[in-house]
């Protein structure tokens, strides 16, 4: 071969390599040469080094531009087959039939670009290769129409969360048969019909959140029999007819929090975990059935209003063996009985922050005696004003109680206890005793908090700064300590006075000085009154007389009220200072 067409070869072979390992660049080749902007697209291609080889990872994004752009640009491709097409803050409007006709991407996101009307067969020609079609934030209004989602039977993400939908129908949906995840949130949804899941026996999870559905009819779920994840947080739900949610029998996670509910009777879901009643109008668990949840390892019921714990209030949880997580935070619980926990033996988190809880002793027993597993402990914000010996359970490796009015803690307080994180600020704290911390190892200790207390510390007696400082890194208070911050020398604090001892010194040099200035003013008197003495006067024997009569005479006498005696002279001190 000639040097010449060896030139040529190398020239070709390069090429080829080139365009091989950018499969970008005839795509964008593709945007440019229908461009009217000199060269400048709306539409990209570019590469994902996080996803797969290939065309795996090759995606397109466009932005900004009104939709006759876009549409033109992504008609230019030849039927190229990418990982995704992303079209954010643009002005489509209208997305007409045809439009990815010439594009095959397995997701196809459009965001942020006022979509309010999909043509029916827009997504017809992706049927066959789409599995994710997200259409958020834009202004899809009152119903999804049918005829935009035929022919997606491999469909098996929809996202249509954030638009202005205000029903759903019993047919919207019949032809997504592989759906498995549906998302409708931050819509207005009010109604949804019974039957509109009917044909989604694959959907695996629902989420419906911050919407404004009121109540939940008896088959609104129907056909969804192996959902396992189910969202209805932050809507108006004040009626349900918990009967609809026996047909869950695959259910794992119900959040039913930011509603109205006023009570609940939920029975005999053998798959659920994960159960969330936040923020709704509960006052008392009474009203609260839950029974026979044997998977159920989560429960929360923060910020509703309940105000105490009965004996019998968690009876029902003896059938959650399972159960590891109780919530009930921000309540206003200040009354818990003793045996109240006696049924849930396998709790190892147990939050209680941000109630009115004064003592964990009731009838001189522990309340969390029966929590022989529980490792967390969260007490922040209550009104507790003392931690006792056998207050706490033996497994507890993190107390949070901070923000309550602690000032005793027993010197047996944590013992026997494999301590990892302790706060213990913002509390009514002077002291701890010695031996408090004894048991607490210094390398399993991971964060500790005592600031923001009121300590106060004698010298040769305090002990309390120099453990903290052993602890390092571990003692992670951003607050005040007060005196355990500053080191102490003993020798230093035996020579230097205490305060009242200055100030008893300064009193009695004052005095002295006054004293002294009294007798130098005594002696000048008298000095100056002896010359007139020289002269002294004979007394008569008659004076004399008159004055023995004088002063023999009562009180009663000359007429003045005789001065009461005290009842007991002794009593009668002055106290120097009040303790």
């Amino acid at each position: 071969m000639s040097p010449c067409w060896a030139l040529v070869a190398v020239f070709l072979a390069n090429l080829l390599t080139t365009e091989s390992a950018d499969p970008c660049m005839p795509i964008n080749a593709a945007f440019r040469s229908v461009s009217s902007q000199n060269g400048a697209t709306s539409c990209k291609c570019m590469i994902d080094p996080l996803v797969g080889t290939n065309y795996d990872n090759v995606w397109i994004g466009c932005s900004g531009q009104s939709m006759s752009t876009v549409f033109r640009e992504l008609r230019s491709l030849n039927e190229t087959r990418v990982q995704r097409v992303h079209i954010w803050d643009s002005q489509l409007n209208i997305i007409p039939t045809e439009m990815f006709e010439k594009a095959n991407p397995r997701k196809l996101i459009i965001e942020n670009s006022l979509v309010s009307v999909v043509r029916a067969g827009s997504f017809a020609t992706l049927g066959a290769r789409l599995t994710e079609l997200r259409l958020r934030n834009n202004a899809i209004k009152k119903t999804i129409d049918p005829e935009a989602l035929k022919g997606l039977d491999h469909l098996q993400i929809l996202d249509v969360s954030a638009n202005k939908i205000s029903k759903l129908r019993a047919d919207d949906l019949d032809s997504l048969t592989d759906l498995r995840e549906l998302y409708l949130n931050d819509n207005a949804i009010s109604e949804i019909e019974d039957g509109a899941f009917s044909a989604l026996s694959s959907l695996r999870v629902l989420s419906i959140q911050n919407n404004q559905l009121g109540a939940i009819s008896r088959n609104m779920f129907k056909g969804l029999e192996n959902l396992e994840e189910l969202y209805l947080e932050n809507n108006n739900l004040a009626h349900v007819d918990w009967t609809a949610f026996r047909q869950l029998k695959k259910l794992r996670v119900l959040d039913l929090g930011r509603n109205q509910l006023t009570s609940i009777d939920l029975q005999s879901f053998d798959k659920l975990e994960k159960l969330i009643l936040n923020n709704n109008s509960l006052q008392n668990l009474k009203n609260v059935s839950i029974r026979d949840l044997r998977n159920l390892n989560y429960l929360s019921m923060d910020r509703n209003s309940l105000a105490q714990i009965d004996e019998s209030d968690l009876r029902g949880l003896s059938g959650s063996p399972r159960l590891e997580t109780l919530s009930l935070a921000s309540n206003n619980i200040s009354v818990v009985a003793a045996g109240a926990f006696k049924n849930l033996v396998s709790l190892k988190t147990l939050a209680l922050q941000n109630n009115q809880i004064t003592t964990l002793t009731t009838e001189g027993q522990s309340l969390l005696s029966p929590l022989r597993l529980l490792n967390v402990l969260i007490l922040s914000g209550n009104r507790l004003e003392a931690l006792k010996g056998h207050d706490l359970p033996p497994a507890l490796h993190t107390l949070a109680a901070d923000h309550n009015r602690i000032s005793h803690v027993d010197s047996n307080a944590f013992h026997g206890l494999k301590l990892q994180r302790l706060f213990l600020h913002d509390n009514r704290l002077t002291h701890l005793p010695k031996g408090t911390f004894d048991q607490i190892d210094l390398d399993v200790l991971q964060a500790i908090d005592l600031t923001e207390n009121r300590w106060q510390c004698v010298c040769e007696e305090e002990w309390l700064g120099a453990w903290l400082e052993k602890a390092g890194e571990a003692d992670v208070g951003e607050g005040v300590l007060g005196c355990l911050a500053i080191p102490c020398d003993p020798k230093e604090a035996a020579e230097k006075p205490t305060h009242w001892a200055t100030v008893v010194a300064s009193v009695l040099a004052v005095v002295s000085v006054v004293i002294l200035l009294g007798i130098v003013y005594l002696y000048v008197e008298d000095a100056r009154m002896k010359p007139i003495s020289k002269h002294s006067f004979r007394r008569h024997d008659s004076d004399m007389l008159r004055l023995i009569n004088e002063e023999s005479k009562t009180d009663e006498a000359r007429g003045v009220a005789p001065k009461p005696r005290p009842a007991d002279a002794a009593h009668n001190k002055s106290v120097r200072w009040a303790n």
